[in-house]
């Protein structure tokens, strides 16, 4: 008896010694990865003034894209359909018009043999210069181009370090698609085309990423038909590497007379995808939203650093 207690407690030893070695090796990984300096770099690229405010099917817009895809590729990202590269090309109705449009994609192949897969998602696409969208009027002469850096800037330049990230990691059980849409200001437009492309029955998990620049409460929340429970279990995986932060740093969405879950990318996927949400970090009140405003230099680039690499952590659960 005192022999195989003895190899039971060496063994339950063993594995807590391995799962905090893993633990302890991810999140160092979190920290080596994902640079405040990149961050930057991808938010003041995509809300310069040479974008003009990325207009779906502008000429913005498709600079925007093609940095995307670049990033995408340095990060050593897949290609969904090798003849087509990282565009989704689409034709977005909005307004009565036709207007050419594309979602850029990219995969990480699981680990083994599977057709399941986790999306990971943002929105590049904003509301462009002047009176480009009819519902925003640009209310200065001196500058008239929504740059758009929190909304959704910076939910792309998350997703890229996401990428980085899940690359370096190595260990993901389903396949991972890193989706960057347009459309998302004209009506969710290139979430919803993905989600009639795709067999939805084979989607573990679908997370977007949502103005992530401007902390209203310095957390983040869970935007969801289902956010107390997804709350949750984003809580109890951070306090695996982030103890002090595990219990505040998701929260259940503060704003739900704002209707943000019919609002949000991850809404075309909810019908058939459990657990489909959006993380999203600032107020829908926001004093700089949709106006020109909205500018790299507002940005609180040390939050969106901690806040990328929390998700980061947080959401491997659904890539294992």
């Amino acid at each position: 008896m005192a022999k195989a207690f003895k190899i039971k407690y060496g063994l339950l030893w063993l594995l807590l010694l391995v799962h905090t070695v893993v633990v302890s090796a991810q999140s160092s990984l979190a920290d080596s990865i994902i640079h405040q300096q990149s961050l930057r770099q991808s938010v003041m690229y995509l809300s310069g003034d040479n974008l003009k405010g990325r207009l779906t099917g502008s000429a913005g817009a498709d600079s925007a894209a093609a940095f995307i895809a670049a990033q995408f590729k340095m990060a050593g990202l897949d290609t969904l359909t090798a003849n087509k590269g990282y565009f989704e090309n689409y034709v977005a109705y909005f307004e009565g018009k036709k207007i050419p449009a594309k979602n850029v994609v990219a995969v990480l192949p699981a680990k083994y043999s599977t057709d399941s897969l986790v999306i990971f998602s943002a929105h590049y696409d904003h509301v462009g210069q002047g009176n480009d969208m009819p519902d925003y009027k640009a209310y200065s002469r001196q500058d008239d181009i929504f740059n758009g850096a929190n909304d959704n800037a910076t939910g792309v330049a998350a997703l890229i370090e996401l990428a980085k990230y899940y690359k370096a990691q190595n260990s993901n059980r389903y396949n991972i698609l890193f989706v960057a849409f347009s459309g998302e200001e004209m009506g969710l437009l290139g979430s919803g085309y993905l989600s009639k492309q795709i067999n939805l029955r084979l989607v573990n998990a679908m997370i977007n990423l949502e103005m992530l620049g401007r902390p209203a409460y310095n957390n983040c929340y869970v935007i969801s038909f289902s956010n107390k429970s997804i709350k949750n279990a984003l809580n109890s995986c951070l306090k695996k590497y982030q103890p002090n932060d595990a219990a505040t740093f998701f929260s259940i969405d503060p704003y739900p007379a704002e209707d943000l879950v019919h609002r949000s990318d991850h809404y075309p996927f909810t019908q058939k995808v459990k657990r489909a949400f959006t993380i999203m970090a600032s107020s829908p009140a926001d004093m700089y939203y949709h106006t020109v405003d909205d500018e790299y230099e507002t940005i609180d680039f040390d939050f969106l650093l901690e806040a990328t690499r929390n998700i980061a952590l947080a959401c491997g659960q659904f890539t294992r």
